[in-house]
């Protein structure tokens, strides 16, 4: 008797692999985490519900409602420094914006409509933080630990986690000696708790230290006695449009599109401004200039302490509508003109601020526009495979695929992190692009039964290598104090991605997925690739339902030869 195995049984047991029963369309329930319910959460948590099915999410929002940046910033005269035209959903266009640059009040009630617009409020748990983010290698999932306003905590999982949590949240105050010594009022910009700045400041004197005030300064000069901005750096400030043509965008809704479409065509065409020895460069640095001193004619000195020696957006754009006339504008013999004060900060006293020229000067507010902390590092762990936590691999500099994962954590996903952010246009096209990027890969995960995802450190040095190689050949690489940067003149670009604002939604567009390691779920030893093939049928099929069984023919539309 021969004792070759039978081929023939063996085939028809079907083998070791144990198939998956069921359809291969059947959406496989998950839960997905959001954390930040400002622009980049609404993009998401939108786009999952729109295109996704079987998805149990959460965004869990520190604040008690939806915004972001846009609602902790309440400081007087805060605005989008952006066009609002651009500055916007494409699934949420908005007709009815005030101005071009709209203020702050304005935008938020703008996220706020659309959230609840599009019923995420239902989705959203508010005034609830995340404090501790732990992956679980035997489960394929994150252990999250979340704090509730009350200082109470509990447990959530998720087989993925979105942090969308913005760049600009975690604020801080400068680092200069005697700050807490200071008697009078005290206040971050991102933390305003001063109230409306009104006629009952008319006998208060002020002091607003960075060169991020250029929004703060002319909506409180009316109001106070004395007004002191003090500015270590230098700043390119930019143009804003006349009132003029600002009326003819509000009264004439014919040519919203054809704004739209005209602004975001001068914005990425600005691209070019940003390469070293551009022409453009050297034409919008000369009209700049050209501006900046005709607006400060008569305090020649402000000039030249205040127009940079270094490239066009080099740092941010200031936009500082009414700023350069503040500085020079004398309103009444009560009300002063702002004064510039560029001489650097010794120490804080008492009573107010003691420059190095040995010069005090006594405040009743102290007003910080110091900007925000840009290290990119997390305010709360997040521990992934071999106990690696962000917090301390981001100290000296992120390094991360794309802005958006790392090969150390699994199925965890960062919308604006390291190296996506531009220094000319509007952030929300990219926040959609990465949003659309990780609905994709969401639906990569879910449809083929993915256990973990996980992108490949090959494919994070690579793309490493190719940052370091882009911005040599930028003016971003000129000596700038900037948040690119980390506030190091000398430093690594770490905020911008390494490109042009269409170029990275370009590459979005086309996930490489072949740059992700995965595993599977299912029981079976073998890791198969293809369990989430199924059973062989399809929901359509199994439901046995006349006429629902053609969507082959149905869902694409046909043409006759």
């Amino acid at each position: 008797m021969s004792s070759k195995p039978n081929v023939a049984e063996a085939y028809r047991k079907g083998g070791t692999f144990k198939l998956l029963e069921e359809p291969v369309d059947r959406a496989r329930p998950l839960r997905v985490v959001i954390v930040g319910a400002g622009f980049s959460g609404i993009a998401t948590a939108y786009k999952i519900a729109q295109s996704l099915k079987n998805i149990d999410f959460v965004i869990y929002e520190k604040n008690e409602d939806f915004g972001g940046t846009w609602l902790e910033n309440r400081y007087p005269g805060v605005s989008c420094d952006v066009p609002s035209h651009s500055y916007q959903f494409t699934f949420a266009l908005n007709t009815e914006w005030s101005s071009y640059y709209p203020p702050g009040a304005e935008t938020l009630a703008y996220i706020q409509k659309v959230a609840g617009r599009f019923g995420l409020r239902r989705h959203t748990k508010f005034q609830h933080s995340l404090v501790n983010a732990l992956w679980s290698e035997e489960q394929g999932k994150w252990s999250l630990v979340v704090e509730r306003a009350d200082g109470s905590r509990f447990e959530d999982s998720a087989h993925i986690v979105v942090a969308a949590t913005g760049i600009l949240n975690m604020w801080s105050m400068p680092d200069i000696p005697g700050i807490e010594a200071f008697k009078g009022a005290l206040v971050h910009t991102a933390g305003w708790s001063l109230g409306l700045v009104d006629d009952s400041w008319k006998n208060r004197r002020v002091a607003v230290i960075g060169c991020t005030a250029t929004q703060l300064v002319p909506a409180i000069q009316p109001y106070v006695k004395q007004l002191d901005n003090y500015v270590r750096g230098r700043t390119w400030v930019s143009n804003v449009f006349s009132e003029e043509e600002k009326r003819v965008f509000r009264e004439n809704p014919q040519v919203y599109d054809a704004l739209r479409i005209e602004t975001e065509d001068f914005m990425n065409a600005a691209h070019q401004m940003t390469l070293e020895g551009s022409k453009m460069q050297s034409s919008v640095r000369k009209a700049f200039e050209k501006r900046m001193r005709a607006m400060l004619k008569d305090s020649p000195q402000i000039a030249d302490a205040l127009i940079p020696d270094f490239p066009v957006v080099c740092r941010r754009l200031t936009g500082g509508m009414g700023y350069l006339e503040a500085l020079v504008i004398h309103l009444t013999d009560e009300f002063t003109k702002a004064q510039y004060i560029n001489c650097e900060i010794a120490r804080i006293t008492e009573s107010g601020i003691e420059t190095t020229d040995g010069k005090r000067r006594s405040y009743d507010v102290i007003i910080a526009a110091t900007g925000y902390d840009t290290t990119f590092v997390p305010r709360y762990p997040i521990i992934g495979r071999c106990g690696t936590n962000i917090q301390d691999t981001w100290k000296e500099y992120p390094r991360t695929y794309l802005g958006l994962c790392q090969d150390t954590h699994p199925n965890w996903f960062q919308l604006t992190g390291p190296n996506t952010g531009l220094a000319l246009g509007s952030l929300v096209p990219i926040i959609e692009a990465q949003a659309d990027y990780v609905v994709a890969c969401i639906d990569k995960f879910q449809r083929e039964r993915i256990k973990t995802m996980t992108v490949r450190k090959a494919a994070v040095d690579d793309f490493q290598a190719y940052v370091d190689a882009y911005f040599p050949r930028t003016v971003f690489a000129r000596r700038c104090r900037t948040w690119y940067k980390r506030g190091d003149p000398d430093g690594k670009v770490v905020a911008l991605w390494p490109g042009s604002n269409l170029n990275q939604i370009l590459v979005l567009e086309h996930p490489r997925f072949e740059d992700y390691d995965y595993t599977y779920t299912g029981d079976n030893s073998s890791q198969n690739r293809f369990y989430w093939l199924g059973n062989g049928s399809t929901l359509s099929q199994d439901e046995d339902k006349p006429g629902t069984r053609a969507w082959n023919i149905t869902r694409k539309p046909s043409a006759k030869l």
